[in-house]
């Protein structure tokens, strides 16, 4: 999962695809066994993309999405992704 950016430094069309398909994936997940897990490495996509593309609505983007994790510890762990960029 974690090389999906690739895919995003193509085009302005890609790039919205995978930002929406990542956007449903993080909200789906909340149900499933492993959510911290998948949910982390869509942030980390993010992160590579918001490296290669250095487009600030990717930033945005990836941190409106981890304000949206109800648990502390979890949010602190995704927004470490965000610290090292």
């Amino acid at each position: 999962m974690q090389s999906l950016w690739k895919v995003g430094v193509i085009g302005r069309d890609p790039q919205n695809q995978l930002i929406d398909g990542l956007a449903v994936r993080f909200t789906e997940c909340a149900a499933e066994k492993s959510c911290t897990l998948i949910r982390y490495d869509i942030i980390v996509v993010l992160g590579q993309f918001f490296h290669h593309a250095r487009d600030e609505n990717i930033r945005l983007q990836a941190h409106a999405w981890i304000a949206t994790e109800p648990d502390g510890n979890y949010r602190k762990k995704y927004s470490t992704v965000w610290s090292k960029r």
